[in-house]
């Protein structure tokens, strides 16, 4: 009888045990997922905000171009010819520039869950 009490006791721990571990699963995922959201968020934010910014310091670009060269043509396409070599650049540099810091915070977020 003692050890069937003791026997219900233990089952009784180790479902305690579940649910808590399975409550702090829930709050650390949710904790998580707000990070990312938010950094998801700025980064929305400053894409659209740095795509407004090259907008228009492409137009200063071309406005200075046809006022140089006094055609409009051939300043537009130097202006489209700076952006696709910045775009060039971009993708030449894309894994030090966007794959390997999106990677490493990924991986922090995920695999340090109590290092803030």
């Amino acid at each position: 009888m003692e050890e069937d009490l003791k026997f219900k006791e233990l089952v009784e721990s180790v479902k305690q045990t579940a649910r808590q571990e399975l409550e702090y699963s829930k709050l650390t995922l949710a904790e998580k997922m707000s990070i990312l959201l938010y950094r998801a968020i700025v980064v929305i934010i400053l894409v659209v905000f740095g795509a407004c910014l090259l907008s228009l310091l492409l137009w200063g670009l071309n406005t200075l171009l046809v006022s140089v060269t006094h055609s409009w043509w051939i300043g537009v396409l130097l202006s489209i010819g700076v952006l696709l070599l910045l775009l060039l650049v971009l993708y030449a540099c894309r894994k030090p520039l966007l794959i390997d810091p999106v990677t490493r915070f990924v991986t922090k977020l995920l695999l340090n869950p109590d290092e803030k």
